[in-house]
């Protein structure tokens, strides 16, 4: 067997080159290159699997270090004989074909999912684009060769079963007889694997060209593109009716709104977008300096507020992009002072010499594994070691900056960020993060904390403790601990008192669990921060505070009353006994230190009092998109308030909320005379998605009401629709415009008698009151401005 040493950069195989060998990873890194993509191989995988039963490479192959390979024979495309005479060698084989197939499977499953959201996206923008036409009498455009974009499909598809067989074949082949079965299987499994793994890189391709396809559409270089139309739409109807009027406010609005949005989903790479953008600004200052004001401008005041306010958030929706573009113009540490980060976290936490030691030893050895996401025991203890170790190492050095003005930089990125190792994280991810470690766009004055934060309010008594993973709040966790005889009563009395013992409890209970949650691929965690875990630009994936303030707006826009809770309010000088009003109180979001894909609604008040926050976890660096996660998030609180303000009976029917209602309907659906048998197979479908959890299963209808039902296309069945409607109602506005699809009028009729009833109530307290001479509360005003939203 022949070594062969390939220096970092270099072209192994190019697609299409004659290949007569396969080659085993000693050691080094390999890109595998196909049109549209491309994975990485790590040391102990074959180069050649996916030219199995060929003789000329199907993809291609460069060093992306120096690599050194172990050259194996090809036969007519299959490993030699002697490949099977050596078990460990044909383990290797196996194992990294496996390995590939699963890379690309999931490579699959993305691109599936973004060709699906893409087109989605260019439906639900062209759909604005007509209605836009309509609203200002205009004609639309089609672009050109869009007729020839239709929804997501694939003829040949990959079969549903594919994956699982994979899957359950991998299981097999782990008690497997290698040195005395039968070598015909191993060659028929050599040959169908390489062909199904040129299948999946061919769909892969297809699914690309697609994508690129649907994403030119939305926006491109030459701007013929949606967005394109919807400015010069916005242009032509300025000029006729003028830049002031409230629909052209709310027009102008909505493109900077769009403009934002696209960087989220995709666009923020393109060469082009930061020039578009720029572009974009000018034209619309162009057109606002030619434009007059229209026919319809009113002069009242209120008017001209609405407007100055509409402008305002055009600009600061601008700003917003050029802040997040400044991320990476921050001050920053130079290389060479991040040099020795390892060092200068472990000088500063001051640890038991043996926890020193054992820390710095598992990093190093972390660093020199090839594949971080290996699923060997080796590797998986040494994740899991490296964990334990990281918690007890935050908490060493959390103590000693509790006092300390001037926290070192590399020191919040470790706060923050999970940094250890400059090396580990990459030149350019630590630099980025030494920029922002001071700058965090966090404000726990509006309720968004990085972890350290939140610890730090917990220390100064602004904030309790979470529930532990066992939904055990601190002072029920010290009865616990007094129970089984852990602590005594007079220990405990201390410790309730004891704000550093509190944030120890949040370290110990919660921080371990929520990071691993957060991060989404918990069988890979390691809580340090990794190049490898970095799959966007940091600056796109940064969440702040400003962000989820949107984003909790726009949920706030259609369902109104998501995060009000219901509450007693009593004012017996002014003859107000005992009154139920709503109040609402916005959650906490908690920013954990890592590049994850997940949130997380960990409890939904604190204690017992139910007018505090709730509070969401959610990774600093988030690759999914937030918007989408907090919607989530937000019906999952919607469920779990409404058990907690129902107690015991919250699915009894008797008493109608909306978690009785749902689960009664989810409960009975087969008996359901209103449901067709082809809705009631899509629930039971759905149910297996949501593996059987009513939580998870009202989750998924709430996601499809915000995102779809809100903008007037049906996707619920009636059932579920009119859960929706009576205990998740959308605002006023959205309501009027639904009013004109007959699934909808009933609905909106119901909800309006309700709701009259409710403010004649409120309205006779006013009267009541004026009639004394006493002032009506805030409160209550408060309450008749909910009933009219």
């Amino acid at each position: 067997m022949e070594i062969k040493e390939i220096p970092k950069g270099q072209v192994i195989f190019e697609s299409g080159q004659k290949i007569n060998a396969f080659h085993l990873i000693a050691k080094g890194t390999v890109e595998v290159i196909y049109p549209g993509g491309k994975y990485l191989l790590h040391g102990g995988d074959i180069l050649g699997l996916c030219e199995l039963d060929r003789d000329d490479s199907y993809v291609g192959y460069r060093a992306v270090d120096d690599v050194s390979l172990i050259e194996y024979p090809m036969e007519e495309g299959k490993p030699a004989e002697s490949v099977f005479s050596n078990t460990e060698t044909l383990k290797y084989f196996m194992a990294s074909l496996f390995r590939q197939l699963y890379e690309m499977f999931r490579q699959y499953k993305q691109l599936e999912s973004e060709c699906e959201t893409l087109y989605g996206n260019l439906s639900k923008k062209y759909g604005y684009y007509i209605d836009m036409c309509t609203k200002f009498q205009m004609e639309p455009t089609e672009l050109e060769g869009q007729e020839g974009v239709s929804g997501f499909f694939l003829e040949e598809g990959l079969p549903f079963w594919m994956m699982g067989y994979y899957v359950s074949l991998k299981k097999i082949m782990v008690s497997w007889d290698y040195e005395h079965e039968n070598h015909d299987f191993v060659y028929g499994f050599f040959t169908k694997a390489g062909e199904d793994l040129r299948t999946i890189i061919d769909t892969c391709y297809e699914l690309y060209e697609y994508k690129n396809n649907v994403h030119n559409f939305i926006l491109n270089e030459k701007g013929v593109d949606i967005f394109g139309r919807l400015l010069s739409l916005y242009e032509k109807a300025a000029l006729k009716y003028g830049s002031r009027t409230d629909d052209i406010v709310e027009f102008r609005n909505n493109l900077a709104e769009l403009l934002m949005q696209l960087r989220t989903q995709g666009f923020g790479g393109c060469p082009f977008y930061q020039e578009r953008l720029l572009s974009c600004k000018e034209k619309m200052k162009e057109i606002e300096q030619r434009s007059q004001a229209g026919p319809e401008e009113k002069e009242e005041v209120e008017t001209a507020e609405d407007n100055t306010s509409g402008e305002k958030k055009l600009s600061e929706a601008f700003t917003q992009e050029e802040e997040e573009e400044d991320l990476t113009l921050l001050p920053q540490l130079s290389w060479g002072e991040l040099s020795g980060s390892l060092r200068t976290i472990m000088d500063y936490a001051k640890c038991e010499s043996n926890l020193e030691t054992s820390f710095i030893d598992h990093i190093q050895s972390y660093k020199a594994v090839a594949n971080k996401n290996g699923t060997e025991e080796e590797v998986r203890l040494l994740r899991q070691r490296i964990t334990k170790e990281f918690c007890d190492v935050y908490t060493c050095a959390f103590r000693n900056s509790i006092e300390d003005e001037n926290i070192p930089v590399i020191l919040k990125m470790f706060f923050n960020f999970g940094y250890v190792d400059e090396e580990l994280a990459g030149e350019k991810n630590a630099l980025f993060l030494s920029g922002i470690a001071g700058h965090l766009p966090t404000s726990p004055e509006r309720g968004v904390y990085t972890f350290y934060e939140w610890l730090l309010a917990v220390y100064k008594g602004e904030k309790e403790p979470s529930r532990n993973e066992f939904d055990l709040d601190y002072p029920a966790f010290l009865v616990e601990q007094r129970k089984t005889g852990k602590i005594t009563k007079e220990e405990e009395k201390e410790l309730l008192e004891d704000n550093m013992a509190k944030v120890n409890y949040e370290l110990e209970n919660v921080f371990p669990l929520i990071n691993k949650l957060t991060f989404g691929r918990i069988t890979t965690f390691c809580p340090v921060f990794s190049e490898h875990n970095v799959m966007k630009g940091l600056d796109a994936m940064l969440v702040s505070a400003r962000n989820i303030a949107k984003i909790l707006a726009d949920i706030q826009s259609k369902d109104y009353a998501a995060y009000y809770r219901e509450t007693m309010f009593t004012a017996p000088e002014r003859g107000i006994d005992k009154e139920f009003i709503h109040v609402e109180i916005l959650p906490d979001f908690i920013l954990t230190p890592n590049v994850g894909n997940r949130g997380v609604m960990w409890q939904e008040i604190e204690g017992k009092k139910r007018t505090t926050p709730a509070r969401m976890f959610s990774s600093i660096f988030q690759m999914e998109e937030l918007a989408t996660i907090v919607t989530r998030l937000t019906g999952e609180f919607r469920w779990e308030m409404c058990k907690r303000m129902q107690g015991a009976r919250w699915n009894d029917l008797s008493e109608r909320s909306l978690t009785s209602e749902y689960f009664d309907y989810i409960q009975f659906y087969r008996k359901n005379s209103e449901l067709s048998p082809t809705v009631k197979e899509k629930i039971k479908n759905d149910m297996g998605r949501a593996k059987n959890s009513f939580k998870e299963m009202f989750i998924m209808d709430y996601i499809t009401w915000m995102l779809y039902e809100s903008s007037g296309s049906p996707r619920l069945n009636k059932v579920s629709r009119s859960i929706m409607f009576n205990y998740c109602t959308f605002t006023r506005g959205i309501r009027e415009k639904l009013k004109a699809n007959p699934m909808y009028q009933e609905l909106a009729e119901r909800y309006e008698i309700r709701m009259g009833q409710k403010r004649h109530r409120v309205e006779n307290i006013c009267q009541k009151l004026r009639s004394t001479g006493k002032p009506i509360p805030e409160e209550i005003e408060k309450e008749r401005e909910f009933l009219s939203m």
